[in-house]
């Protein structure tokens, strides 16, 4: 019996389906067939029962999933209790963040932190915020930079910022002629949303703002990431919402515009960045991070959205705010 052949029987006694099984784990049905006929072999008895047009438990079957995910569960607390124990002993701190984190304040704040304590080693990786919190409560981050997390999970999470809604479009969009825009002036605009499946919080956001003033987006596109999202509108495929952090961003073709009156309140799950940890583990590293990030990470950043507009000049030019 090892883990491959535990992982296996336990996709299939929840899915109740090999194909939707094999799928979940990405091998072959085949491959996963004989890894539970090999269990089943080992443990001499029948762990399901199978038809042309059904998967079933046997009562032993219920018995080992039961079991089964036991041992996962104490095989991970054993695997994350060793690696925090080599990390309290030594000097690496593994941090994981969103790229709303990584392309604004994420910077500045590990700068500060390598200036204070230069024998610390800094991991960092950069995921979304459903892969990031299965990341943690893993063991294998010390602290992410997410959005709150929408299952429940013994993290602890705490708001840094609230993002500002700015509006991308076209140069030659007859809107960007505009010191600033309102929702209602994107009603019935062909636009550019973020991918529902692989963007939720963001393509739940834009329908938040949509909602606001009783309306939906007239979508012409789904675009999963920034540069693509900059490439459509460039295109003229349409205009469409941003955090504020993406006016760090060039883009030649694209502007981008104030928008007023948008400040959702309470603020959606979609606009806000904050911190998770593990208030079990004990990392002093960690804690030190965290008080940096306290100490210099503005709740709402004012320097994105400027008092003052002047008029788009005609040539082409990188996208900033206006």
């Amino acid at each position: 019996m090892d883990v491959r052949q535990l992982r296996c029987f336990i996709a299939v006694a929840e899915e109740l389906h090999f194909g939707r099984a094999a799928e979940r784990l990405g091998v072959a049905p085949p491959a996963l067939s004989r890894q539970i006929s090999a269990l089943e072999d080992e443990l001499g008895v029948n762990l399901l029962t199978r038809t042309t047009r059904q998967v079933a438990l046997t009562r032993a079957g219920l018995i080992m999933l039961e079991e089964a995910k036991g041992i996962l569960v104490k095989m991970e607390q054993a695997s994350r209790a060793v690696r925090e124990a080599s990390l309290a002993s030594g000097k690496v701190l593994r941090v994981g963040a969103i790229d709303a984190a990584s392309s604004s304040f994420l910077p500045e704040a590990l700068m500060t932190f390598r200036k204070r304590f230069p024998g610390t080693e800094i991991k960092f990786v950069e995921a979304m915020t459903a892969a990031l919190v299965q990341m943690l409560e893993a063991g294998k981050l010390d602290l992410a930079l997410v959005r709150p997390p929408r299952k429940p999970t013994d993290c602890a999470f705490e708001i840094l910022r609230v993002e500002r809604p700015i509006v991308v479009l076209g140069e030659d969009h007859p809107l960007a002629a505009r010191d600033h825009l309102t929702m209602h002036d994107l009603v019935g605009e062909p636009f550019v949303v973020p991918s529902k499946r692989i963007r939720p919080y963001a393509y739940d956001l834009v329908m938040a703002y949509f909602e606001s003033v009783g309306a939906v987006p007239n979508v012409t596109i789904e675009a999963t990431e920034k540069p693509a999202m900059m490439s459509a509108v460039a295109a003229g495929l349409g205009m469409a919402l941003a955090p504020d952090w993406v006016s760090r961003l060039t883009f030649p073709g694209v502007t981008l515009r104030r928008l007023r009156g948008a400040m959702l309140d309470p603020p959606p799950p979609g606009a806000l960045v904050g911190v998770a940890w593990r208030p079990q583990q004990k990392l002093p590293s960690r804690d030190d991070f965290l008080a940096i990030l306290r100490e210099s990470v503005t709740l709402i950043e004012e320097r994105h959205v400027l008092p003052h507009a002047t008029p788009p000049k005609p040539q082409k030019r990188p996208a900033r705010i206006q």
